[in-house]
C-alpha cells in the first residue's frame, strides 16, 4: 500500500496573510486524503513550536546554530532563543502565532540589544539545556567552532522570525528591510493534523538574507549558506549519499572518533539504539549535549572522504543552476 505525504504549492506562493499554509494531503490507495490546518491555541508558537526548535535547531532552521539559551532576559524582555551562528553573528529567534508592527519592533529591539553584545554578555547568559555558565560557554563555543581561542562576535545580528500569520502592513515593513540586505528571516510555519491524529509541521523561509549580508569569507560554501534548506534526505534522493552509508566524525586535537549510518529514512544511527534525525543533531548526542556544525563534522570514508557539507553544496548548485530558454 501507498502511503506518503504531499504537500502541493499553488504558484505563485501566498503570502502570509493570516490564512497560513498551502494544502497538505497523504497519498493513500490512489486517494488524496487532506491534513486540516490546527488552529493554534495561545501557546502553540509561543512555547510547543519554540521547543521543538530549541531541540534541534539545524533540523529547524536548516542550518547549524550553537544554542545559547531558551528565554534568554535581556535588558527589556525575554528573546525566545538566543543562538549564535558558525561565523560568529548573534541570533535572535522568536516565535509568534500573528506578527504585527508592535511584535515586529520587539523583535528590532532585541536585535538592537544583539549588535552590541559581546561574548562575555553570551557567556554570562549561556544556558543549553545541559551545560551553564561562563566556562562551559567558552569551552562549548570553541568545540563548535573547532577552534583553539574563542572565536569574537562579528556584526550583523540576524533576526529570524516564526510565525503563522504577518499582518499585510506589517509584511510589507518586512519586505522593505529584506530588500535592503537587513538580516531578517521569516520561517512561515503550520501546523496539520489528520483523522488520526497523526500532526505535521510545514516549515517555510520567506525571506532568506542574501550571501551579500551574511558572508564575511569567500568559500564557496559561506556564499551558498542561507539559500536553499537541504536535508540528508535530499541528498539520497540525488544519489549523493545512499541508506546505508558510513559516516566518520574525528577530532584529532582530542583523539575522539565517532561513527554512524546513514538511513534510508535519512537519519542517523548511532549503532547503540540511538537515532538523530540531523547532522547536528547527531553530532551533539555523542558530544554529550554540546553543540557542533554536523554538516562540517561527518565524512564518508567509501566516498573520498567527503564532508557533508560539500555534498550540499553541490546538491544546491545542482538545484538552483538557471535552466536556459529553449531556442
Amino acid at each position: 500500500m501507498l502511503r506518503s505525504v504531499v504537500q502541493i504549492h499553488v504558484a505563485p506562493p501566498p503570502k502570509i496573510d493570516g490564512r497560513g499554509g498551502v494544502p497538505i494531503f497523504e497519498i493513500d490507495q490512489g486517494r488524496l486524503k487532506p491534513f486540516a490546518r490546527v488552529i493554534p491555541g495561545p501557546h502553540l508558537y509561543e512555547s510547543t513550536i519554540r521547543d521543538l526548535a530549541w531541540s534541534d535547531l539545524e533540523a529547524f532552521f536548516g542550518e547549524g546554530l550553537f544554542p545559547v539559551r531558551k528565554e534568554a532576559p535581556v535588558s527589556h524582555g525575554r528573546v525566545d532563543i538566543l543562538a549564535l551562528d558558525g561565523r560568529g553573528r548573534v541570533v535572535v529567534i522568536e516565535f509568534k502565532r500573528d506578527v504585527d508592527r508592535n511584535q515586529l519592533a520587539q523583535c528590532l529591539e532585541y536585535a538592537g540589544w544583539a549588535a552590541s553584545a559581546s561574548l562575555d554578555v553570551m557567556a554570562e547568559l549561556y544556558d543549553s539545556g545541559t551545560r551553564a555558565g561562563a566556562e562551559a560557554f567558552f569551552q562549548d563555543w570553541q568545540i563548535f567552532t573547532d577552534s583553539e581561542t574563542p572565536q569574537t562576535i562579528v556584526p550583523p545580528a540576524r533576526v529570524l522570525l516564526v510565525a503563522r500569520a504577518i499582518h499585510e502592513l506589517t509584511h510589507a515593513a518586512i519586505d522593505y528591510l529584506a530588500e535592503r540586505s537587513v538580516p531578517i528571516s521569516v520561517f512561515p510555519v503550520t501546523v496539520y493534523r489528520d483523522d488520526s491524529n497523526r500532526q505535521i509541521i510545514a516549515i517555510d523561509a520567506e525571506h532568506e538574507p542574501s550571501a551579500a549580508a551574511l558572508s564575511t569569507g569567500s568559500s564557496l560554501e559561506a556564499n551558498v549558506t542561507s539559500r536553499t534548506r537541504v536535508t540528508v534526505a535530499d541528498l539520497i534522493a540525488a544519489e549523493l549519499v545512499s541508506a546505508g552509508d558510513r559516516v566518520v566524525f574525528e577530532r584529532p586535537r582530542v583523539g575522539e572518533r565517532y561513527e554512524a549510518q546513514i538511513t534510508a529514512e535519512g537519519e542517523f544511527d548511532l549503532g547503540d539504539g540511538r537515532t538523530a534525525g540531523s547532522p547536528s543533531g547527531a553530532a551533539r548526542i555523542l558530544l554529550d549535549g554540546r553543540a557542533y556544525d554536523g554538516w562540517n563534522a561527518w565524512r564518508l570514508p567509501e566516498r573520498d572522504n567527503v564532508l557533508l557539507a560539500t555534498l550540499r553544496t553541490r546538491y544546491r548548485q545542482a538545484i538552483e543552476e538557471p535552466v536556459s530558454e529553449p531556442g
